[in-house]
C-alpha cells in the first residue's frame, strides 16, 4: 500500500515537472519572438485584398528579421481571417487581444469591421492601425485606434476641389453601398456646390456585382461629362469597359482604391485617362515606394498594389514603435501619437490627435496602359 502510494507522488512530481518544462520552454520561445496581430479578409469575396494586406506585413517583418530583428528577436505576423464580415470580425478581435504576446493589430480591411471591432481594441488598450479603413467615423472611434490610409471626407472633397479644376460641371457618382461607399458619396455631394459641380445622378452597387448595364443606362441619359467611381478596382474596371459597350463618352474620376494593376489589366483602353488621387506610386521622387515596389517585385514576382502598400507602412510604423519604445502595448500607442514626418511608401506620414493619418497624395491617370502622374 504505502509502496503504491509512493509510486503515485513519484508519477505526480514527473508530470509536473515535465508540465513545468515544457511551460518554460514555451516562455522561452514566445520571449524570443515580437507578436504583431493582422486582420484581414483572407477568405471571402475580398481575398484578394486580404492577400495584398498579409503580403504587405509579411514583407515588411522579413526585413526586419533579415537585418536581426529587434534587439535579437524575430518578429512574427499571426495572421486571422475576419473574411471581411464584421461579425467575424469582432471573433477575431477577440482572439488577437486575449493573447497578450501579441502587441498591436494591424487591421481590418473594411471600415464596418474596424468600427465593428474598435470597442474590442479600445476595451483592451491595444492599438489597432489599419491600412484601408477610410470611413469618416473610424475618426472617432477610440484613441487605440490608428489608420495609415486618409478619410473618405479628405479623399471626396480633394477629388471634388480637382473636378472643378478639370472642369467637370455635371459628375454622376456610382458607388459601393457600404460605409466606404456612402461615406465618399455624402462628402463628394456636400463639397459639389461649392466647386460648381452638378450631381446629375447618383446610383449605388453591391460589392461583387458585375452588370452595371442598367446603372450606366440611366446615367447616360444624364449627359455627365465624368463619372466618380466610389469603389474598388474590379467594378471600376467592369464599369468603364461596359460604358464603352453603350458608347456613354464620359471621364472617369476616383480614389486611391483604384490604384491597382488590375484595374487597367482587366479593364483594356475602357480605363484610359482615367483619373485618380494616390499615395502610393513608384516611380516618383517617393524613393520609399520605389523601393518597396522593387521589394515586393522580387519577393512576389508581382507589382504591389496600394493596399499591399497601406499594409507594408502600417506594420512598419508598428514595428518602429516597437524599436524606438520597447515591446509594450501600451508604449506603441505613446509613439504613433507623437509620430511625425515619417517617410513610408505611401507618403510623409504624421497622426492627427485622432490617430487620422496626414499626408499629401498625388495625382495620377492612366495613360498608355499604365499610371503616370497627371500633367
Amino acid at each position: 500500500m504505502k509502496r503504491s502510494f509512493l509510486i503515485v507522488i513519484l508519477a505526480g512530481l514527473l508530470v509536473g515537472l515535465l508540465a513545468g518544462c515544457s511551460t518554460n520552454s514555451g516562455s522561452k520561445a514566445e520571449s524570443n519572438t515580437i507578436r504583431i496581430g493582422l486582420a484581414a479578409p483572407i477568405s471571402g469575396t475580398q481575398a484578394q485584398y486580404g492577400q495584398a494586406f498579409k503580403n504587405g506585413a509579411e514583407l515588411a517583418a522579413a526585413q526586419i528579421n533579415d537585418a536581426g530583428g529587434i534587439n535579437g528577436k524575430k518578429v512574427e505576423i499571426v495572421i486571422q481571417d475576419d473574411k471581411g464580415d464584421s461579425n467575424e470580425a469582432v471573433n477575431v478581435a477577440n482572439k488577437l487581444v486575449s493573447d497578450k504576446s501579441i502587441l498591436a493589430v494591424v487591421g481590418h480591411f473594411n471600415s464596418s469591421a474596424t468600427l465593428a471591432t474598435a470597442p474590442v481594441y479600445n476595451k483592451n488598450k491595444i492599438v489597432q492601425i489599419s491600412p484601408s479603413s477610410s470611413a469618416p467615423g473610424v475618426t472617432d472611434a477610440g484613441e487605440y485606434t490608428f489608420r495609415v490610409i486618409t478619410t473618405d471626407a479628405f479623399q471626396a472633397d480633394y477629388l471634388a476641389d480637382w473636378s472643378k479644376e478639370l472642369g467637370y460641371g455635371k459628375v454622376a457618382l456610382i458607388y459601393e453601398q457600404s460605409d466606404f461607399g456612402l461615406g465618399l458619396l455624402d462628402v463628394y455631394q456636400k463639397s459639389a456646390p461649392d466647386n460648381n459641380i452638378n450631381i446629375v445622378a447618383a446610383e449605388a452597387y453591391n460589392p461583387g456585382d458585375k452588370d452595371f448595364s442598367t446603372i450606366l443606362t440611366k446615367i447616360k441619359d444624364k449627359q455627365p461629362e465624368a463619372i466618380f467611381i466610389g469603389g474598388f478596382y474590379n467594378e471600376a474596371a467592369l464599369i468603364a469597359q461596359q460604358a464603352q459597350k453603350l458608347n456613354l463618352d464620359v471621364d472617369f474620376i476616383g480614389v486611391d482604391s483604384l490604384y491597382s494593376e488590375a484595374l487597367f489589366e482587366l479593364g483594356g483602353d475602357s480605363v484610359e485617362g482615367l483619373k485618380l488621387i494616390g499615395f502610393f506610386y513608384p516611380g516618383g521622387d517617393n524613393e520609399a515606394a520605389t523601393k518597396f515596389a522593387d521589394d515586393y517585385q522580387a519577393t512576389y514576382n508581382s507589382k504591389p498594389d496600394t493596399y499591399a502598400a497601406y499594409s507594408y507602412v502600417a506594420t512598419s510604423v508598428v514595428i518602429e514603435a516597437i524599436k524606438e519604445k520597447g515591446a509594450d502595448r501600451e508604449s506603441i500607442k505613446t509613439y504613433l501619437e507623437s509620430l511625425k514626418d515619417y517617410k513610408g511608401a505611401t507618403g510623409v506620414l504624421s497622426f492627427d490627435a485622432n490617430g487620422d493619418v496626414e499626408t499629401i497624395p498625388s495625382r495620377l491617370t492612366i495613360q498608355d496602359g499604365k499610371f503616370e502622374l497627371f500633367k
